[in-house]
């Protein structure tokens, strides 16, 4: 796994918080990979979209059906603002938070970002027919699905940290964020 992880050289700051923010699509692990990260760090893990649902008081699928995507995002993105001044926390988000140009200064101020990357392949397997992901509907095609991948791909593209999580277990490439991110000092746990 020595070849799994690229980083933002220009990025040169520690999060003295001691959080640490996971982006990527849907499958590729933030909330599996954010519980083993909160442990090995003895740190908490903070599930965006569970803060969400649990505000609104409906499911993420809910949600899209009431409100729309747009409103989903707005509370996406208000959730996001309201962990300012969170310290020693993992940070799992929604996969479509990087769309916001905003979400990024809330998220860098929140700490370092790490981009699970997986292929098309993985992810697919691992989304199967979830009920939980609106966006993931298969009845409206695969191909949708792909090109949303695709779109946002250059937006992960843009984290502090790049790991391909399709290699090792999540408790593995854990260990291996953590130690990198303290290599690069960007986490001093």
């Amino acid at each position: 796994m020595a070849d799994t992880f690229r980083s933002h050289q220009t990025m040169s700051r520690t999060s003295e918080n001691g959080n640490i923010v996971l982006v990527g699509f849907m499958g590729a692990g933030k909330s599996t990979v954010g519980a083993e990260l909160a442990r090995l760090g003895g740190l908490r893990l903070i599930d965006l979209d569970h803060l969400i649902v649990s505000r609104q008081g409906c499911s993420i699928r809910e949600i899209f059906k009431q409100d729309g995507e747009e409103a989903f995002r707005d509370y996406e993105a208000l959730a996001l603002e309201r962990l300012a001044g969170l310290s020693r926390a993992v940070i799992a988000t929604g996969g479509g938070i990087v769309g916001r140009p905003g979400n990024w200064l809330a998220m860098r101020r929140l700490g370092p970002v790490v981009y699970l990357r997986a292929d098309w392949d993985t992810l697919c397997r691992r989304i199967g027919d979830d009920p939980d992901r609106p966006l993931a509907d298969r009845r409206s095609g695969v191909e949708k699905l792909r090109r949303l991948w695709e779109k946002r791909v250059p937006l992960y593209e843009q984290a502090d940290l790049v790991v391909d999580s399709t290699q090792g277990t999540p408790a593995q490439v854990a260990a291996l964020i953590l130690e990198r991110l303290k290599q690069e000092g960007r986490y001093a746990g």
